[in-house]
């Protein structure tokens, strides 16, 4: 299904075909060159290429008479945003037959555009068999960033944290001079490591870029969200569109930061996230979350002034909302609202929460390659890395917060087909389950993707006690082992990865009735103490006084009432053993 600008445009008339092998072969057959256009719903850009370029006659003549048009979108195929996309969207690339990449350009107008296609076309004509040699020796390109397994480097975690503090913006928070995008993964960092070393220096960052964040154009303050990111340092000029997992990830930012600080302003915030993903970017339904909210001005209204001239009154701003079903996003989104209800006393979030969770099961996955990647009123594209590591880690949120088996064997499922499915046998995980066409020949072992498999497989470990899904993590992890400094902020969720697999599993059954502030001065106490440990909290509702275990099964000690206790307990009840 392909989609357009909301304003008026002639783009539907070039003939656009889906990504698939169809479309490659209709180019070999036809000698046509490919051009893989690929838009963000959102982009501003994408939205005026449709409405001026693509509407062009010209453009659409070439188009459909020289070359074989394909369309995509960069959320609904993230695997070949990754190996076509160059300088962002829309990003255009011009592809052999073979799905071998010539060129790409972004943005051009009209006149532009038509000279490239002419160019393009008539290079092809005159070299094809330059063109088809070139196709036939060219080597399987090796991924950019996995590398021979070998020996983890502890020194690793502590690279990329002060990589993240030498980029960190002191006065307006955030990462880096310029651009400011909200990257909650490297929040997430951040708070593990100031839970793990007491270390004042990271929260104060982390609540820092929070504050400035909400206290900026950043922050919608007429209908609520965060903007992507803003073009200037201050976070003043926002770009307006609001995504799905930013909320997600900015929700949990709010949580823990409230649990570490009691900051009651944090506590509100998160509350102002969970009403927007549940009033703005949701229906009625009460299920799943769609992808993102984008704003653009409507087109102008041309009419006829008292003297017959032609006037034209310029469009509104209108409000328009990507209403497609993403399982990594959706999942995402999930575990948040499952430690928000504890948080805040909510038990209608935990049963949105599982509700989420349980139409992506049911209608979002395929019992052989596992989670689709996003429903369109059908599921589509199965066996993407994220979506698999981001639903399990979800259902294992679930199993944590209901002691339900189910969801617990559910993730173990999507543990077991990656482990089948995606597995790369030089080290780590690959971002698809299958080759297609084109570059889609190769698949890539991607340092975030990895992360986030390794985080899943050490929580399924903790969860199972099976020793396999510790090795499966260490697998996702030795891939990667070179100079960590050029990912930047992108290295994070490896990062927090890597930290807990060097630490020992601690898990903490918290009673108490939602929302109690006890229950958050015992977590809390656990939380700012946690040196060598990785903590898997299991939450379980109480009308007693709040009270906390250490440990699981007949050798747990407590019940734990009061938070100075904590710290004597752990010393004394927990062997200091590696995980």
């Amino acid at each position: 299904m392909f989609r357009f600008s909301p304003n008026p445009n002639k783009a539907n008339l070039v003939n656009w075909r889906e990504w698939g092998q169809e479309a490659f072969d209709a180019a070999q057959q036809q000698d046509k060159l490919v051009m893989l256009y690929i838009g963000a719903f959102w982009c501003g850009f994408c939205q005026g290429m449709d409405e001026t370029t693509l509407s062009n006659n010209e453009t659409i003549t070439l188009l459909n008479a020289y070359f074989i048009p394909i369309r995509v979108e960069n959320a609904q195929r993230p695997d070949i945003d990754a190996r076509y996309n160059q300088d962002g969207w829309p990003s255009i690339a011009f592809l052999t037959p073979w799905g071998d990449h010539l060129a790409t350009v972004n943005y051009m107008p009209p006149d532009e555009f038509c000279n490239v296609l002419a160019h393009l076309h008539q290079t092809y004509q005159d070299q094809q068999e330059e063109f088809r040699a070139a196709t036939l020796n060219q080597q399987t390109p090796q991924s950019a960033t996995a590398q021979p397994p070998t020996r983890l480097r502890a020194s690793a975690v502590s690279e990329i944290v002060n990589t993240l503090m030498d980029i960190a913006d002191p006065v307006n928070g955030g990462y880096g001079p310029d651009h400011k995008f909200l990257h909650p993964e490297a929040h997430d960092l951040l708070l593990y490591r100031h839970e793990t070393t007491s270390e004042s220096e990271f929260l104060d960052h982390v609540t820092l870029t929070l504050d400035k964040m909400r206290n900026s154009a950043t922050y919608d303050s007429e209908v609520g969200g965060y903007f992507r990111y803003s073009s200037k340092a201050d976070w003043s000029e926002p770009h307006r569109e609001k995504l799905l997992a930013d909320h997600a990830g900015i929700l949990m930012n709010f949580l823990r930061s409230f649990i570490l600080t009691e900051n009651d302003d944090h506590r509100q915030r998160a509350e102002e996230v969970v009403d927007f993903l549940t009033s703005t970017i949701s229906d009625s339904s009460g299920a799943p979350f769609f992808g993102c909210q984008d704003y653009l001005r409507a087109a102008p209204t041309l009419g006829v002034d008292s003297q017959g001239r032609t006037t034209r009154t310029p469009g509104g701003i209108i409000s328009i909302i990507d209403d497609w079903i993403y399982t990594d996003a959706n999942a995402q989104v999930a575990s948040a609202f499952l430690e928000a209800s504890w948080v805040f006393g909510r038990p209608k979030l935990k049963q949105r929460a599982l509700a989420v969770l349980e139409f992506l099961w049911t209608n979002c996955r395929t019992a052989d390659n596992g989670m689709f990647h996003y429903h369109d009123g059908e599921p589509q594209i199965s066996g993407l890395l994220n979506d698999q590591t981001l639903m399990g880690s979800a259902l294992l949120d679930a199993y944590r917060f209901t002691g339900n088996q189910r969801y617990m064997d559910q993730a173990e499922k999507l543990g077991k087909l990656v482990l089948s499915n995606n597995s790369n046998p030089d080290g780590g995980y690959y971002d698809i389950s299958e080759r297609g066409p084109g570059h889609l020949r190769f698949p890539l072992t991607l340092l975030v993707d990895n992360g986030r498999a390794a985080s899943f497989f050490l929580s399924l470990c903790d969860a199972t006690g099976n020793p396999e899904y510790r090795r499966a993590a260490l697998w996702a992890l030795r891939a990667f082992t070179d100079d960590f400094a050029p990912y930047g902020v992108y290295a994070s969720d490896y990062a927090l990865a890597l930290a807990r697999y060097m630490s020992s599993p601690l898990t903490i059954k918290l009673e108490a009735r939602p929302g109690d502030s006890d229950s958050r001065r015992l977590v809390r106490a656990v939380r700012i103490r946690l040196g060598q440990y990785r903590l898997t909290l299991c939450v379980r509702d109480s009308e007693s006084s709040a009270a906390v275990y250490l440990g699981d099964g007949p050798e747990r000690v407590g019940p734990i009432f009061h938070a100075e206790e904590i710290i004597s307990e752990l010393a004394a009840s927990l062997q200091d053993t590696p995980a």
